[in-house]
């Protein structure tokens, strides 16, 4: 199998965990892709040009991290990760690490790709007010870190280490609890440290 990601994206980091906590990592070639270079962008098979992307040894392309996440949780029988009876709830949970990601990830953008006087500061605010909200919601409904990390946590926890990554860790001051969670996670889950964007910075 090949993925195709790199190093900074945090959707990339969410399937290179999973691969970890699965077992699959091994059996894993990692392709970089750097968004900057025109040349490297050719190399991936994606034909939207996003990463993450897995192709696996037939050929199939797999895309969206979601989708490679469950298909190395299926293909692994670690179910733990994202058990049957809680898949809808985790699914869930999920998808709201993903839209904090997003949202933070559109900021960037913004002033990566935009000029000063381009810059629209109501959007990076809305864009803010999302992330704000999402990182109150998981204080409020975190739940225990066991042996296996759930997916849902597994995204929580890239979502904070891109926030440390982008933003300098500011959001540690006002959300302890989840800075909390998040050493909690790094001390449980090898994979994490292993991924680190700042490593291979």
């Amino acid at each position: 199998m090949k993925l195709y990601s790199s190093a900074p994206s945090p959707f990339g980091r969410k399937v290179k965990i999973t691969a970890h906590l699965t077992g699959l990592f091994d059996q894993i070639e990692v392709v970089n892709i750097d968004g900057s270079d025109p040349q490297s962008a050719t190399l991936n098979p994606n034909p939207l040009n996003k990463i993450p992307a897995l192709e696996l040894d037939s050929g199939q392309l797999i895309v969206d991290s979601k989708v490679i996440c469950e298909y190395l949780i299926k293909q692994s029988g670690r179910r733990e990760l994202l058990p049957e009876h809680l898949r809808v709830d985790l699914l869930s949970r999920a998808a709201l690490a993903d839209g904090i990601t997003e949202a933070a990830l559109l900021m960037v953008y913004e002033r990566r790709f935009r000029t000063e006087s381009q810059i629209n500061t109501n959007w990076l605010i809305r864009q803010n007010q999302k992330v704000l909200g999402g990182l109150q919601w998981f204080t409020d409904n975190l739940t225990e870190i066991v042996a296996t990390p759930t997916i849902d946590q597994v995204g929580l926890a890239v979502t904070l280490g891109y926030l440390d990554f982008r933003f300098s860790g500011e959001w540690r001051t006002r959300f302890t609890d989840l800075a909390l969670w998040l050493t909690q996670f790094q001390q449980m889950v090898p994979g994490y440290q292993l991924t680190d964007p700042q490593a291979h910075a």
